[in-house]
Formats: structure tokens, sequence, C-alpha cells
């Protein structure tokens, strides 16, 4: 009964050249690009903005250097900068956002985001939203009660979707390795 193995299929040194470079090819294909990369903390804020007025938020960004679109999500204020030039590749760099009130919209809590939208050469490359919770306060109105409203409980982890991409991977790469000694042993 012979053993199934590459020792056991007659290659001159220049077929064995292109076996190995079929099999590595996979694996260079299957190597991650670098991406950018953009960190921001805190991960939670809160803030009480008076109607009339301001309240300033900071952060810190790490990581990342290019240009940094910032806005509101689910929160109607309006934020400055919307637009800053950062370089914190190798140190982290501190930012101060300034969140204007609304006397028009009452008080409200507002649950939402602040997004910082990493911009490279004009096109988004990194996304990051920081959960917010912005409370506009007007004089002379009380602060609605906000109902709590269960969160909904993922099906699956963020973590476990990144180990499944991998695991594929190399399932895909063993099958790859196999048909190609199976190809190159039914040549001889």
């Amino acid at each position: 009964r012979p053993e199934f193995a590459l020792r056991n299929i007659p290659l001159s040194r220049r077929e064995m050249r292109k076996l190995v470079g079929l099999l590595i090819i996979p694996f260079l294909l299957a190597t991650p690009i670098l991406a950018a990369s953009l960190g921001i903390s805190p991960s939670y804020t809160e803030l009480q903005v008076p109607g009339n007025g301001s309240a300033t938020a900071n952060f810190k960004v790490h990581y990342f250097s290019g240009d940094l679109q910032i806005s509101l999500v689910d929160i109607p204020l309006r934020v400055e900068p919307e637009t800053i030039h950062i370089d914190a590749a190798n140190n982290p760099a501190d930012v101060q956002l300034t969140i204007y009130g609304d006397e028009l919209l009452g008080s409200q809590v507002y649950d939402g985001y602040v997004r910082f939208l990493g911009m490279t050469g004009g096109s988004v490359a990194v996304a990051v939203k920081v959960k917010a919770k912005v409370t506009n306060v007007v004089e002379q109105q009380p602060i609605p009660v906000p109902t709590p409203t269960p969160e909904p409980n993922p099906s699956t982890s963020p973590g476990l979707l990144g180990f499944a991409w991998y695991v594929y991977t190399v399932i895909g790469l063993i099958i790859a390795a196999i048909v190609v000694v199976i190809v190159a042993r039914r040549r001889y």
C-alpha cells in the first residue's frame, strides 16, 4: 500500500519549484493587507449642552494620520470642527469637539454616536463610532425621563466572525494543496 506523500511523486527540480510556488501562492494571497487604523478614546461620552450655548468633549485619537471628518449620528445638534487634519500614527493626539445646543428642540436627551471618518486619498479608509448621550437643556423646560429600551442581543460576536474567516482560509488552503498534489500525481 503506497503512502500518500510528495516523496512518492517523481518530480524534477523545475517541477518541484512550480509545485512549491503553487503551494506558497495561496498563503501570500491569504495574508491581510495592512489597512489604515483608527482608535478613539473614550468609547463613551455623556454631555449636557445648554440650549443657547455649547459644551466640549475631549477625545484622544490613536494610530491614524490624515483628515478626520467628525459628525453626530442620531443627535440633531451641530458639532465643530467638522474636519481636522491629524497626525497620530506614533503618538496619540488630543481632539476637542464643541457641540452646540438648540433652543428650538427643547429639553431632550439624545442617545446616538459621534462618528469619526478617517479619510485618505479622498475616500473613507476607516470609521469609528463613539456612543454618546447628549442632553439639550433649555431653561424652564424639564428634561424628559427616557424610558429604557432593551438592547438587541447579537447572535454572533464580532470576535467569532473574525475567527471563522481564518478557519475558512486555512480549510481553503488545505483543499488547494490537496488538489495540487493530486493533479501533480496524476501527471506521472
